[in-house]
């Protein structure tokens, strides 16, 4: 029996160990997050940069808009 008992102690300490806290998932979240963003700026500035008309700079819009809507959720 004491056997049964340790192992379940053991099994129980090892999944707790296996399992981050709701804080560590957010800030893992948040900082997965602000990489994408950064990500999707840099191509923005990028398109800016490249575009020669108005009707490009329109389509790099649509990245500073993602980003504004993600954002505002």
């Amino acid at each position: 029996m004491k056997h049964w008992t340790l192992m379940a102690a053991a099994l129980l300490s090892f999944m707790m160990v296996g399992c981050s806290s709701p804080k560590d998932e957010m800030q893992e979240a948040e900082a997965e997050f602000t990489q994408e963003k950064t990500k999707t700026l840099q191509e923005y500035k990028e398109c800016v940069d490249a575009s020669d008309d108005e009707h490009e700079l329109k389509k790099c819009e649509a990245l500073l808009k993602a980003v504004e809507a993600v954002e505002n959720k």
